[in-house]
């Protein structure tokens, strides 16, 4: 297949596959809540197209980056996962277990077929980092909930040790550049709460996009983003 083939199909395939992730996040958000309320992600077509073109430029981008290997579509699949994700945790502060499902079978199994079975101790032990991190302040209700708990455990098995602590490094990072905007806004303060998915999924996405980027140009040589 030529290379403009592959950027079509890429982009095709792409677009109605976001089509389908905003109906996906509706149907998650309609499942929970039991009130009618205004669907800030959905309602109109131009909400639709840019769906659509944001989960084909990001695949497309992930296809530039690696190529056609297993890799880069574990990187698309958990990239749409996550997308979804935050849009429901934005609109109803919650995140559907079947997702977090989906991501651990997403990274379970190319994790599985993709590298030497002695090599899963440092996912497992990176779904405990992941678990142990966020799960003390979810114990005191200060700050993460138990969707988020989950969440960081599944991202930590997928990402592996040094990748959780990367990815919630990256996170941290995010979390002070929204909350000197909010400050300076005038919108809220350091206490204001605010959904932690987007920002836990931009670490996580960073860290598949740096792992994809060593990977052929090879810029660290210590483990922490690996």
């Amino acid at each position: 297949m030529d290379q403009l083939a592959t950027i079509a199909l890429v982009i095709l395939i792409g677009a109605v596959v976001g089509v389908l992730m905003e109906k996906a996040t509706m149907y998650l958000i309609k499942q929970r809540v039991n009130t009618l309320m205004h669907h800030q992600f959905s309602g109109s077509l131009t909400k639709t197209i840019f769906w659509a073109m944001m989960n084909a430029i990001t695949w497309l981008i992930f296809v530039k980056l690696n190529g056609l290997e297993s890799k880069t579509l574990e990187c698309m699949l958990l990239f749409s996962i996550g997308i979804i994700l935050s849009a429901v945790d934005i609109s109803i502060k919650k995140i559907p277990n079947e997702l977090v499902l989906m991501t651990i079978f997403v990274g379970g199994a190319f994790i599985i077929t993709g590298q030497p079975i002695t090599s899963i101790g440092m996912n497992v032990f990176g779904l405990l980092i992941g678990f142990v991190i966020f799960f003390l302040p979810a114990m005191i209700g200060k700050g993460a909930g138990w969707g988020d708990v989950k969440y960081a455990a599944a991202v930590g098995f997928c990402v592996g040790a040094y990748g959780i602590i990367s990815a919630i490094m990256i996170m941290t990072f995010f979390l002070m550049i929204y909350a000197g905007y909010l400050i300076i806004r005038g919108k809220g303060n350091l206490k204001s709460k605010v959904a932690l998915e987007p920002f836990m999924a931009s670490g996580f996405v960073s860290v598949l996009i740096l792992n994809l980027i060593n990977s052929n140009y090879h810029l660290f040589e210590f483990g922490m983003l690996f």
